[in-house]
């Protein structure tokens, strides 16, 4: 299965049905902003916050190394203090992270995992401001799995 081309995008986590969209809380602009879920019936083309560049890096196996770079903000999503914990969040940041991006098991849906294939960026809930957060990779997870929506 192949990874998303280079782009911007809307990331969608493909577990809940009110379209849980990866974002910067409160549309901040601050490195150590959080990432949290935000419904997309909420989206409007100005909210830059939910959007992200996709920048593919280097072939991985499995997956790509990839870098998520918020369009508002010019951050970085990566974990808070540049250092992967299980439970830590995933915040907005200045430094220049990398993700491993792999395929799922369901087309079109990918897991995104710190390099090391460690921690993958999950939602918990499909509420509101529901913090992403760094969890155990499990590809079986749908709360791990993320579509990447062309914005």
């Amino acid at each position: 299965m192949s990874i998303p081309l280079p782009g911007t995008y809307k990331l969608v986590n493909a577990n809940f049905k009110s379209n849980q969209l990866f974002g910067l809380q409160g549309g901040g602009v601050a490195a150590g902003t959080p990432i949290i879920g935000r419904g997309n019936a909420k989206f409007k083309s100005e909210d830059t916050q939910m959007l992200w560049t996709l920048q593919v890096v280097r072939d991985a196996n499995p997956g790509k190394i990839v870098r998520l770079n918020n369009i508002r903000a010019g951050t970085y999503a990566q974990p808070t203090g540049g250092v992967p914990g299980n439970g830590g969040g995933v915040v907005g940041g200045d430094a220049v992270a990398e993700w491993l991006l792999v395929p799922t098991a369901t087309l079109g849906q990918y897991s995104i995992q710190t390099t090391d294939e460690t921690f993958a960026c999950s939602l918990s809930e499909g509420v509101d401001f529901t913090l992403v957060k760094l969890q155990a990779t499990d590809l079986a997870d749908a709360k791990q799995a993320w579509v990447f929506a062309p914005a």
